[in-house]
């Protein structure tokens, strides 16, 4: 019987075959990790260094919308003039104020108008400017521009009513049944002329009948230009201008200067717990995309034979050139805590996509999700997008989108 013979390997290939085999164990992953974690002085700092989704998008909205208020019904009820605030409540109805008729209304799931509150006045259950609602649970709270404050029940009954200080123009519920109110603090700027200014904003915290608890600190407001010229005097709009915002989920408080792509976790009593942050984030901007800015301000439509004032162009040409964007126009967390981010874009911007950028709730960035043109979003569920879509010709359209997560 014959033996096969088999080859035996040569030195250099035994050697390459185990160099190989070292290279594939100890070859380190090209791709920076997800996230890097720190603390500094008690406070956890959540570097986010990639989007986990890469270049592709896991997360979607359906383009068409699961309900429109303004085709769910017909009359009054479903005809809507600066809307603000739509909201789901726990049974799946909604909820929104019409500013232009100074009403509270409320509707089925399926689009059914189920009552309303309101009317311009100063009376109980009347207001001047409607600016915001907020839901604790089932029961709405609405604040007027003058600082007053509407509690409104399931039915759309008034339950009572208190003022809160004048200048307290937002307001977030907070989990253990208190209020959070941001309250632009203007005080030192009567003598500030024709330069940049960003008053601070206090963070308020009341009780659900208005009696003040505790402040939980001051941070940058909102960035502008005040101007005053022998014809004309007033506070405009800065070119990306930086704006705070704020979001509150449970007990958790959020708070982003914008400056930055980065959010602060505020305690109740106001300190900073975490700090979710994508470093080195590109917010930079070119002579050429502040020129176009620039530019946007000054490009109004305006009837035949008027011009602008020479006052409105004197300031926009003043308006100070800012070497970055902010990072972020508006914040809403969704109740699985993710922070969503609505990505700034400037007056010149608007032909550009609408994106909203989402931090987990570890501080992972996940990625994008494009949010359709014309459509502002007011609310996020764990299935639906909330917000108002506006058509060509202007007329709004409160609607409830599906949300699609993990492509699912």
């Amino acid at each position: 019987m014959t033996i096969p013979a088999y080859g035996t390997p040569k030195p250099y290939c035994l050697t390459l075959l185990v160099l190989c085999g070292i290279a594939a164990c100890d070859a380190p992953d090209s791709a920076p990790p997800l996230i890097v974690q720190r603390d500094s002085a008690g406070i956890q700092i959540i570097e986010a260094m990639r989007p986990l989704w890469g270049d592709s998008t896991l997360w979607s909205l359906d383009p068409e919308p699961i309900l429109d208020l303004a085709v769910s019904g017909s009359g009054p009820a479903h005809e809507f003039f600066r809307v603000r605030g739509l909201k789901q409540r726990p049974d799946g109805s909604l909820v929104l104020a019409n500013r232009a008729s100074q009403e509270i209304r409320r509707y089925s799931p399926d689009g059914e108008f189920l009552g309303a509150l309101g009317r311009p006045g100063g009376g109980p259950g009347e207001f001047s400017n409607l600016q915001r609602i907020e839901l604790v649970a089932d029961t709405v709270f609405a604040l007027d521009y003058d600082g007053r404050a509407a509690v409104v029940g399931p039915d759309m009954e008034l339950v009572r009513t208190f003022t809160l200080p004048h200048n307290v123009d937002d307001i977030h519920s907070l989990g253990d049944g208190t209020m959070l109110g941001e309250s632009t603090v203007l005080t030192g700027l009567e003598e500030v002329a024709n330069q940049l200014i960003r008053p601070p904003t206090a963070l308020v915290r009341f009780d659900l009948d208005g009696a003040w608890i505790d402040s939980l600190g001051v941070r940058p407001g909102r960035e502008s230009y005040m101007f005053s010229y022998e014809d004309n005097a007033g506070t405009g709009s800065a070119l990306f201008a930086k704006e705070a915002q704020m979001a509150a989920q449970g007990s958790r408080v959020f708070y982003g200067s914008s400056d930055l792509m980065q959010v602060e976790e505020l305690s109740l009593a106001g300190d900073i717990a975490r700090i979710l942050r994508i470093p080195d984030y590109p917010l930079g901007l070119t002579d050429g995309q502040v020129a176009a800015e620039r530019a946007s301000r000054l490009d109004v439509d305006l009837p035949p034979g008027m011009t602008l004032p020479p006052w409105l162009r004197r300031t926009v040409e003043a308006l100070p050139a800012p070497v970055t964007r902010p990072a972020y126009a508006n914040m809403l967390v969704d109740p699985s805590g993710a922070v969503w981010l609505e990505l700034y874009r400037g007056g010149s911007e608007q032909d550009r996509p609408q994106e909203w950028l989402i931090l987990d709730a570890d501080g992972t960035w996940l990625g994008t999700v494009e949010v359709p043109d014309r459509f502002g979003v007011t609310d996020i569920t764990m299935d639906a997008v909330l917000g108002v879509w506006r058509d060509e010709l202007n007329v709004e359209h409160p609607q409830v989108l599906r949300l699609r997560r993990d492509g699912a």
